[in-house]
């Protein structure tokens, strides 16, 4: 199973936010920071919102956070916001005729069961999961990390 950008953009959105200590951050920056297109960063923000995971707020000093801890975001639950999780196959048989059997097909049984089981094992791993599993320097948004790597390099 192939995932959108849309869930690639929300969860770099998400660890983003995460990777903050808590603070408010810029859409700006993280379209900056993750090359994705501040218009893409505008479209998932709301379904994150809607979702529960992230909040957001106006003025100089806001921007977006995390609503919970890493610990409580579900992988899956970020899924079910970001993909289609209902899969359906075509009637076969070569007819233009409406297909009365299509949710009932043996076929899209099989693929509903696959879709749940993908996302059953997504359940059991949260945006801490992906944090921890995060290479040492990667776990830096990218000015930090290279701020941090022309501070190492000026001292050697």
């Amino acid at each position: 199973m192939r995932l959108t950008k849309q869930t690639s953009y929300a969860l770099r959105i998400l660890i983003h936010c995460a990777l903050s200590g808590g603070k408010h951050v810029k859409a700006a920056d993280i379209a900056a920071e993750h090359g994705i297109t501040e218009f893409n960063v505008a479209k998932i923000v709301p379904i994150l919102v809607r979702g529960g995971f992230i909040t957001t707020s106006r003025g100089r000093t806001g921007g977006l956070k995390l609503a919970r801890r890493p610990e409580e975001i579900g992988i899956g639950d970020v899924i079910r916001v970001t993909e289609a999780t209902h899969v359906e196959a075509e009637c076969v048989g070569g007819t233009t005729l409406p297909c009365g059997i299509k949710r009932a097909a043996p076929i899209n049984r099989m693929l509903g069961e696959a879709v749940e089981a993908f996302i059953e094992v997504l359940d059991k791993h949260t945006l801490a999961d992906l944090i921890v599993a995060r290479p040492r320097e990667a776990g830096l948004p990218g000015r930090a990390l290279r701020r941090a790597r022309a501070a190492s390099t000026a001292s050697h």
